[in-house]
């Protein structure tokens, strides 16, 4: 994370700079875990490989998931039969380094987008 967005995080409010788009929803509200990635894909249309941040990967203490951004829907509806919970609990994270972008749906009642600055 340093080398492509210039910093280091440590939870996921910290990822709240260089916003470019938001959406608010009532703090709260649940949703389908398909819902969320139509949400997030509202903020920038999902492109090349991301890497997906999920309570899973927290509590787990594993790294991300890393698709192509054409398997998301795939990924998405199945996550729930492979790994025992929804994808969707609190916050998730989607990243693609290589176009230095980040989704995030943050639990109390926002999803932003950041975009890193690109270094010419």
């Amino acid at each position: 994370m340093g080398i492509v967005f210039g910093k280091n995080f440590k939870n996921v409010d910290e990822l709240y700079f260089n916003v470019v788009k938001q959406i608010n929803f009532e703090e709260g509200m649940e949703f389908e875990d398909i819902e969320v990635v139509i949400l997030l894909e509202k903020l920038n249309e999902f492109n090349g490989y991301l890497h997906v941040i999920t309570d899973y990967c927290y509590e787990n203490k594993c790294g991300p998931f890393v698709l192509d951004a054409s398997e998301i829907e795939t990924f998405v509806k199945s996550f729930k039969e492979i790994y025992k919970q929804p994808f969707y609990s609190t916050d998730i994270v989607i990243i693609n380094f290589e176009e230095k972008i980040i989704w995030v749906l943050f639990h109390e009642g926002i999803c932003w987008l950041t975009r890193g600055e690109f270094n010419s």
